[in-house]
């Protein structure tokens, strides 16, 4: 066997300047290629990444134009938890489904194609940006601002969604004033209802105290004696009304004796059978006794009314028919007794006016007696009406006579009354205002949002930033390729140079030798070497100016 040869291992002597350009210069080919490439890559990279515009707008909230000292506001919350507030209702799935699926705005038609609803919300969610923007050392009540921003490949369609989100913004910001004013307007409205219900309660309790014991107050007395008056008074006016029916009664008595007696008479004067001396003395015996009933009855009403009254002319003309019929009647008597006595004539009929006389006569006999009946309904009426008028006049000198005590209990119901009416009263004017509130908002003068700047067209895109992005790559490239150059050199062991020889041996050098190549090979790597970086180059051109020409090529909005 051969005799083992031990290796003594040398540490690698430390490079200097001059070392590192000669290890430049070695591997220039490794550092320059990853930069070159890193360029093209980034290049191509940052022209196809497609521009994103982003445009913007400036909210402000103004405080309500009516002093607050006149009106308070009645949303009272910090600005940032407004902004928050408008914010989610402004991101939610339903108002930016809304907008992706607007026919004029067609948003992430990609996404919405290729993946979802929800991957197309999810990126819209992103690409809008709500922050505060100069909110005052004021906090959060008066002058703020916020800023709404939106990043989108269209800048026409970045300006629209902007300009939709701060309508949607002014809108919600109403309706959150609205809901508020309105719900605080209902919330006193149902309590001034219930203020009210137990108003009414204690006021129905009131009212049924004094019913149950009504003529027991104090302040009842006048009340008991001026209805006491009244029902005496009542029921002597109802004994007076009975004798004037009496009198009444008595008069159509004999007014109906009297008509009896003339319908007697002109029976008799048309009886044809009786005797004509005993018919005529019986008709003259009728009128008188009719005449001295009418005069009668005459001489009554007197007693009552004027002679112009009309019953008096009536009763007038009624006597003076019959004292005429009575003269008749006298002429007729001395005519028919100086006549000699003839032979009885054939009975005859009764004539027409006979006739008439005598159903006019019964008929004035019915209205009569019809008359008599009514003031009979009358008495009775009365009689009963004096029945429950002394009926009331005992239960109110009862409640005369009987005084309980209920003063306490009724000022403790008057108390009640009081506290409850004072507490409707103040709930009547927080209704007052909350309904100014309402209006308020109703006009548009209370707090709102302003817009200072509106929707921006922006000209240039925010990203990407193709120089940061192309020096990015050429940084990234070098970096690859200094770390290649630095693994190729210390996987190489090999002397490089005289220091190397002199460092390792410890000899002296006397001259050195050059070395010798093929001239053939040399030339052939040389051909090699130039068509690997031209092709590369002509790639990697060609590929920058089609990542250039693509973005400078227009496409359709």
């Amino acid at each position: 066997m051969g005799a083992v040869q031990n290796y003594v291992g040398v540490s690698r002597r430390p490079p200097d300047v001059q070392d590192y350009i000669d290890m430049l210069r070695r591997h220039r080919s490794w550092i320059i290629g990853p930069t070159y490439a890193g360029l093209v890559i980034a290049v191509v990279v940052a022209f196809f990444w497609p521009d994103t515009f982003e445009s913007a707008a400036v909210l402000r909230i103004t405080p309500q134009v009516v002093s607050e000292r006149m009106v308070p506001d009645t949303l009272d919350m910090q600005m940032t938890q407004r902004i928050e507030g408008l914010k989610t209702k402004i991101l939610s799935r339903t108002f930016l489904t809304m907008l992706i699926s607007d026919d004029k705005l067609k948003l992430y038609p990609r996404l919405v194609q290729r993946y979802t609803m929800e991957d197309a919300i999810a990126q819209m969610q992103k690409d809008v940006q709500i922050a505060s923007y100069g909110i005052s050392s004021t906090a959060g009540r008066g002058q703020a601002a916020f800023m709404v921003k939106f990043r989108y490949p269209d800048k026409y369609k970045a300006k629209q969604v902007v300009e939709r989100l701060v309508a949607a913004f002014m809108d919600q910001n109403l309706t959150v004033q609205s809901f508020a004013a309105k719900q605080t307007r209902d919330f006193i409205t149902d309590q001034l209802k219930e203020a009210k219900d137990k108003l009414d309660t204690i006021q129905t309790n009131i009212l049924k105290f004094r019913g149950e014991n009504a003529g027991r107050l104090p302040d009842n007395a006048a009340y008991n004696a001026q209805q006491l008056a009244s029902l005496e008074s009542r029921l002597s006016q109802s004994d007076e009304r009975v004798n004037t029916l009496q009198m009444e009664k008595s008069q159509l008595e004999n007014t109906l004796q009297s008509r009896t007696d003339m319908l007697g008479y002109l029976t008799a004067a048309n009886d044809e059978a009786a005797p004509a001396q005993a018919r005529v003395n019986q008709n003259l015996s009728n009128l008188d006794r009719a005449i001295q009933i009418e005069e009668s009855n005459l001489a009554v009403l007197r007693q009552t009314y004027r002679d112009d009254f009309p019953t008096i002319q009536s009763q007038m003309a009624r006597i003076k028919s019959l004292k005429e019929q009575l003269e008749k009647e006298q002429a007729k008597h001395v005519e028919e007794q100086q006549q000699p006595v003839k032979p009885d004539a054939p009975k005859k009929g009764l004539n027409v006016m006979q006739a008439a006389n005598l159903q006019q006569q019964k008929d004035s006999i019915k209205v009569v007696q019809t008359q008599l009946d009514n003031i009979d309904l009358q008495v009775q009426r009365i009689a009963a009406d004096k029945v429950n008028a002394e009926r009331q006049i005992e239960a109110v000198r009862a409640r005369i006579e009987s005084s309980p005590a209920v003063d306490q209990q009724y000022s403790a119901l008057t108390q009640d009354l009081l506290l409850a009416k004072g507490t409707y009263d103040d709930l009547e004017k927080k209704e007052g205002q909350s309904e100014t509130v309402q209006d308020i908002q109703d006009r548009h003068v209370g707090e709102q949002l302003e817009l200072l700047d509106p929707a921006s067209l922006p000209m240039n895109a925010v990203e990407p930033d193709r120089l940061v992005i192309t020096g990015v790559g050429v940084g990234m490239g070098l970096m690859l390729g200094l770390l290649l150059a630095g693994a190729k050199e210390a996987k190489d062991t090999s002397l490089k140079n005289l220091k190397d020889v002199r460092a390792y041996t410890n000899l002296p050098v006397l001259s050195s030798i050059p070395l010798l190549e093929n001239a053939l090979l040399v030339r052939r790597k040389r051909r090699l070497f130039w068509l690997a970086w031209t092709t590369a180059i002509i790639v990697g051109s060609t590929a920058m100016f089609v990542s250039m020409t693509y973005y400078m090529t227009p496409k359709g909005q």
